[in-house]
């Protein structure tokens, strides 16, 4: 496994990083144990780079994953929270710690940012977790974003180290711009000292058929030092090992069996629509439906925000 430096962080991670949310309760829905043991399987095979985030409800399974594990690389787990307040990401902060079973998180982020507006606005929560760093208990801080303005913005800020950004072979799910505008905003936030690692490289499963192709897209980008791909089985870890490792001559994997299924009891309300970064979903006759099929990327967010738990990615 290959490792590199993330920006200016002193933090170095496996070229592929064990995307959490496919084994939590937005996605697969797997146990602590089940889930754990998927993550550890990973970690045995020389990956140290877990992302995660609070609402993705996976801390426990990377705590089963890492119990008595000794691993030759020291672990790096980036988490994510939407506050926006001093005291909301204390508690953001605080639960990471606890539920994680770590004094130090080695990456935090804002999650989904959008812009400068988006920043300036969470800027309490921020200067907590510049805080947290200065005393030690946060190693690196960064952002996670879909929009080319995330990246633009946060790329000119000096104490932000790192930036999680939407990118792939298609710009499926890039917001404000296309692939190419999106890759230059990446290229300047590298170049400005960031760690960057790509989210959404197979564009939430549209890009299965393509698997290789997207993959060494992003492996070929001298710009991005990790790709966070999403693993819900103990085979899926051992095909992405092994292609990370530089073996290119094996099989794609078969093509995506996820769906977005909204159930009969759905009140219309619009949390969903509201919650979907890609803006796949509109009310339609009185029931969310996944109007424009092709944005959604299966990221979970709009099931999260549903007051009756009457959607889910399967």
């Amino acid at each position: 496994m290959e490792y590199q430096e993330l920006g200016k962080t002193g933090l170095y991670v496996s070229r592929l990083c064990f995307g959490a949310l496919t084994v939590g309760p937005l996605q697969r829905g797997l146990s602590e144990e089940e889930g754990g043991a998927i993550i550890r399987r990973a970690l045995e095979l020389g990956v140290n780079f877990i992302d995660t985030a609070e609402l993705y409800g996976t801390y426990g399974h990377i705590r089963a994953a890492v119990q008595g594990l000794e691993l030759e690389k020291p672990l790096v787990v980036a988490t994510k929270s939407y506050a926006y307040t001093r005291e909301g990401m204390h508690q953001s902060l605080e639960r990471a710690q606890r539920e994680l079973g770590m004094d130090v998180i080695p990456i935090f982020m804002l999650h989904e940012q959008e812009s400068k507006h988006t920043l300036r606005g969470h800027w309490p929560a921020l200067e907590v977790l510049w805080e947290a760093k200065a005393a030690g208990v946060v190693q690196a801080v960064g952002i996670s974003t879909h929009h080319v303005a995330g990246v633009q913005a946060a790329a000119q800020i000096p104490e932000i180290d790192i930036i999680s950004p939407l990118i792939n072979v298609t710009g499926i799910g890039i917001q404000g711009g296309n692939r190419e505008e999106m890759l230059e905003a990446i290229e300047e936030a590298a170049n400005n000292g960031k760690g960057i690692y790509a989210m959404k490289p197979l564009g939430g499963g549209h890009l299965l058929s393509s698997w290789s192709h997207a993959l060494n897209f992003l492996l070929g980008n001298e710009y991005i030092h990790s790709i966070a791909v999403g693993m819900k089985s103990i085979s899926e870890v051992e095909h992405n090992v092994a292609f990370f490792n530089g073996e290119q001559n094996i099989p794609e994997p078969n093509g995506a069996t996820r769906r977005l299924h909204i159930d009969d009891w759905c009140l219309g309300c619009g949390a969903c629509v509201r919650a979907c970064p890609n803006k796949a979903l509109e009310i339609v006759n009185g029931k969310a439906s996944v109007v424009h099929r092709e944005r959604c990327v299966y990221c979970g967010y709009c099931g999260a925000s549903c007051p009756e738990f009457a959607i889910k990615v399967i």
